[in-house]
């Protein structure tokens, strides 16, 4: 198959490209700053250059968008600013319902911009704006198929909503971006205005391209002498803990540590970290694990996100998916299997550009771990790519070390990757390939793995084809591979029609979904073939989905998905039904309901799944959700339960208060976060965190295992 794909793809990737660019700007320079209130009240604005209108992408594509969106741009020796007024003659209409500092924007009225400060049409930053104050960003890589909105630049933006309009200013410094020497830069810039669930655009306004689709972004001139100011910058921390054990055992501790960083040019940037601390992340959700292999888990800290689409290797999570073979999965570096924390005493971060060069280099110094007998050691990332043009670029891989031992565990790799927004006129071509050596001196052994994935997409229609296969002693010591000796085999055709005229109804949705796993003599060893006969969405942003799926897995000895309960060996076929029901979150109390029944092995399933979420304003925001999943099985009956509630609280888009309570009966653990986050400003700010964890006796009876309150303050400094 692989070869398939690449005597397919090869051809058509060193074909000659032409693409046009129609969206220009030129950023009028200012020596005064701007005050950042989203007011757009300094003369200045009225001066600088103004883009063209947007046009609109959804629900009618290619129309000019109304109501009106006036985008100006301008800078100064050390800014980049953004004043933009979004018209809206029915404000009471407005969706606003988030302001803190990276929410989740779903149907919020926001302005989003993407930069492209290379001009490679590869990678770039992301910066958001809400009518309500939430800031967001995040780092593009790949053209738009691989990113991480966990990244936090250093920027300002404010918005302000008045009678007949709302508007936002951003203020992006230029020492928050790493740029190239180009005097042209690519920009987009969309709205999604709530009260019609539209999204307006104001380059490549087609709907088979994304607003990350940096190939076809316009054009932002006038970018040349670009001051070097924050080229240092130092950012430490000091922390105080108060932990309590079961036991009784109080300990009192603090500790200190930080950051130095170095932009070596404006294209690469040095990172070096101290006694590294993560006590302010966000906890990872807990699950039921009914399956045979381990669950994936998101990297949430910040230091292994800032400038992580350097890093990424191997499967790209867009290509749906994700989680099946990454030969390099930075959580392997600092944290166990079971999420508990190594502590990391040193660590280098080298990454950026040189030239046509993507280049990331990553070096960690871990201490021992007793409680799960992880030894002290190093660990080495690196990682180069050469971009042969806008659309192709190839790239290696090379990592050194395994947290779980000593011995020498080491991954040679080399990929490929493609991206083409005009493969067929309307239709946009990603092709990413890649393969892996590995040696594992704890085993004696040396293995491979591989992998190609395509993705072929138009305004109705997507089509998606990946292949993975890995040896059964390949075992990347900084990687996940989900079933080692295994080839994974996934497809999907989707179509996406929309009605013409007056229709309650944005669009509808069928797809089919075949994936499954066999072994490298090619018997299926697993398989879930998924058909969704019906979805639709409706205009308010309701939807519904339904789905018939037969499943597969081949027991080669008895497995207890939980304990008391036995599955005898054989391969098991079972079909179920899917059915899934999400209210728009652009009311004030929204939800899901999802269901699924039928056979399960050889048993049958019974699994409900509620949550509703209420945002009255800005300011709040309160979820529940309850799953729980009924299993009738000859070797055994059981329930799986999990439930969360939160309740996050604004009090500006500076100040805010998340508490997360959540509790599943497979670890029969109660386990409770609270953190509050004051930001001064980017780079100054404090954190208080609450971590609780209670062990369900079987009776009710929850008993406090452990509990600690954190205090963090980070301060940064630039010169």
């Amino acid at each position: 198959m692989l070869s398939t794909l690449l005597a397919f793809t090869l051809p058509i990737a060193f074909a000659p490209f032409q693409s046009s660019v129609e969206a220009t700007v030129r950023a009028t320079p200012f020596e005064e700053p701007f005050q950042i209130d989203g007011r757009l009240s300094e003369k200045q604005w009225q001066a600088a250059a103004l883009a063209g209108p947007l046009t609109e992408v959804e629900p009618v594509e290619g129309i000019p968008h109304d109501p009106f969106t006036e985008i100006r741009v301008a800078r100064d020796s050390t800014h980049l600013y953004f004043g933009i007024t979004c018209w809206e003659p029915t404000p009471e209409k407005m969706v606003v319902q988030n302001m803190k500092r990276d929410a989740y924007l779903k149907e919020d009225d926001r302005i989003e911009v993407v930069l492209d400060t290379f001009r490679d049409g590869r990678t770039g930053y992301f910066f958001q704006m809400s009518a309500g104050g939430s800031r967001g960003d995040g780092l593009i890589g790949d053209n738009g198929s691989r990113f991480n909105k966990k990244w936090d630049g250093f920027w300002k933006g404010a918005s302000v909503i008045g009678e007949d309009k709302w508007t936002a200013e951003f203020a992006i410094p230029f020492a928050t971006m790493a740029f190239g020497e180009t005097d042209i830069w690519g920009l987009n810039i969309q709205r999604f205005r709530g009260a019609n669930r539209s999204r307006a655009r104001w380059a490549a306004p087609s709907r088979n391209l994304s607003l990350f689709n940096l190939s076809d972004a316009g054009e932002l001139t006038g970018m040349g002498n670009i001051s070097a100011k924050g080229a240092f910058e130092i950012a430490p921390y000091l922390k105080f803990r108060n932990a309590e054990l079961s036991t009784g055992e109080v300990s009192q501790t603090a500790d200190f540590g930080g950051e130095f960083n170095w932009r070596i040019t404006p294209q690469m940037k040095a990172s070096f970290t101290l006694n590294t601390d993560f006590a302010e992340t966000e906890v990872d959700q807990q699950r039921v694990n009914l399956t045979r292999f381990s669950l994936f888990f998101p990297e949430k800290r910040d230091f292994f996100l800032e400038d992580s689409t350097l890093f990424e290797f191997g499967e790209a999570r867009s290509f749906h998916g994700g989680g099946i073979l990454m030969p390099f999965y930075s959580r392997r570096m600092g944290l166990t299997g079971d999420g508990d924390e190594v502590p990391i005493r040193a660590g280098l971060r080298v990454a950026g550009r040189s030239g046509p060069w993507d280049l990331g280099l990553l070096a960690v110094d871990t201490d021992e771990f007793t409680d799960e007998a992880v030894p002290a050691g190093q660990q080495f990332v690196f990682r180069p790519a050469y971009r042969l043009d806008k659309e192709m670029s190839i790239g290696g891989l090379f990592t050194s070390g395994d947290p779980s031992t000593n011995f020498r565990n080491q991954i040679f790799g080399a990929d490929f990757r493609f991206s083409q927004s005009e493969f067929i006129p309307g239709h946009r071509l990603a092709v990413n390939m890649f393969g892996i050596r590995g040696i594992d001196d704890a085993t004696a052994t040396r293995a491979s793995a591989w992998g190609a994935e395509g993705l072929l997409k138009s305004d109705d229609w997507e089509y998606t084809l990946k292949t993975y296969s890995s040896q059964p002693d390949f075992n990347p010591g900084l990687g996940f591979v989900l079933r080692p000796g295994e080839r994974y085999h996934f497809g999907r055709i989707q179509w996406e029609p929309r009605p013409s005229g007056e229709s309650p109804f944005r669009k509808f949705s069928f797809n089919v979904r075949p994936k499954w796993w066999s072994d490298l003599s090619g018997d299926v060893t697993t398989h879930a073939y998924d058909v969704k006969f019906f979805g639709a969405e409706w205009n308010n942003g309701d939807k519904i989905d339904l789905v018939w799926a037969w499943d597969g897995d081949r027991l080669t000895e008895a497995w207890e998905p939980v304990e008391g309960t036995t599955i005898e060996p054989g391969f098991h076929h079972y079909q179920k039904f899917e059915a899934e029901y999400k209210f728009s979150s652009a009311r004030p109390l929204s939800g899901d309901i999802e269901l699924q029944m039928g056979d399960w092995y050889n048993g049958e399933v019974f699994d409900l799944s509620l949550s509703a979420n209420w945002r009255p304003d800005a300011a709040t925001r309160l979820s529940a959700s309850l799953g729980e999943g009924r299993y009738d099985m000859p070797g055994g009956d059981f329930i799986s339960r999990t439930a969360r509630v939160s309740y996050n609280y604004s009090f500006s888009p500076n100040l805010s208060v998340n508490n997360l309570l959540q509790y599943d009966n497979e670890s029969n653990e109660l386990g409770f976060q609270s953190r509050t986050r004051l930001i001064a400003e980017d780079g100054r700010e404090l954190f208080f965190v609450i971590n609780s964890g209670w062990e369900d006796q079987l009776d009710r009876r929850f008993v406090l295992q452990d509990q600690d309150f954190t205090l963090k303050v980070v301060s940064s400094l630039r010169f």
